[in-house]
């Protein structure tokens, strides 16, 4: 049995873990929606159930996890390890992954977030989207096939002293594999990318891969209102008033991503 032990050794201090199979799938979505606005205070925890359509079929899952920087954003599916993995979970996560989501998403994004309808819709449509199951024990099993779809596993366990103290644990890690960097224009006459000044780039010499792969130096310039980037050596094949994307890696790799329709 697993124990944690909380400050000076005594009894009462001494918390044990709870049966993971004795809470509701609503107890148990509460401990883990607790757990997560703890953990990740870099994110709003909101309840999510937009729809996702695959083939056919709609699913909705739990929770929202949401960067406070609009950056990325996680479908969050809470789930039992006593449900069928083959026919409940794996459908409902894969229709996550790789469906298209529903207009009502976007109506409870604004609501929850206090964003504007079209704010919620563009977070939503085009800025990179990820998918986490939180179960309440893990399985090798259940691991090993999320892996195989890009679907990250964690878990929360709940511990309990004599004295009544309680504690949750929170087994794994989120990884954004990429991340928005904002949405801007290009603009012909200027010979650069109009974006926001508060675009998350250092001002001066940046490497940006266009949208075919291919890297080049670019230079950040800002003024009080925006910030101009602007390819060092010959002009970028993006027509006058394109909307653009800047998507950056983990590994820090920086694309422009177009025609983007926001």
């Amino acid at each position: 049995m697993r124990r944690i032990v909380v400050g000076d050794c005594h009894q009462e201090r001494l918390l044990r873990l709870l049966d993971p199979d004795a809470p509701s799938e609503a107890e148990f979505e509460n401990k883990v929606a607790k757990t997560l606005a703890c953990v990740f205070p870099e994110y709003r925890c909101i309840v999510f159930s937009g729809g996702f359509r695959l083939d056919t079929q709609v699913y909705r899952p739990d929770l929202a996890l949401v960067a406070r920087n609009y950056s990325h954003w996680f479908v969050v599916e809470v789930e039992l390890v006593s449900h069928s993995f083959d026919r409940h979970v794996l459908p409902q996560v894969r229709a996550f992954q790789y469906g298209v989501p529903l207009t009502d998403g976007a109506n409870q994004f604004a609501k929850e977030l206090g964003i504007g309808r079209s704010q919620a819709a563009t977070l939503i449509d085009h800025v990179p989207r990820n998918v986490a199951v939180i179960a309440n024990q893990r399985l090798a099993s259940w691991e090993t096939s999320l892996r195989s779809h890009t679907i990250q596993l964690l878990t929360v366990s709940a511990f309990r002293s004599s004295a009544g103290i309680e504690a949750l644990e929170l087994d794994g890690d989120l990884e954004a594999p990429l991340e928005s960097l904002g949405f801007g224009t290009y603009s012909a006459t200027d010979r650069s990318l109009r974006f926001p000044s508060s675009v998350r780039l250092p001002s001066g010499s940046v490497q940006i891969h266009d949208p075919s792969g291919a890297p080049a130096l670019w230079t950040v310039l800002r003024d009080i209102d925006s910030a101009w980037i602007t390819k060092d050596v010959g002009l970028p094949s993006i027509p006058h008033g394109a909307l653009v994307q800047l998507l950056r890696t983990m590994d820090g790799k920086i694309t422009i991503r177009r025609p983007c329709s926001v």
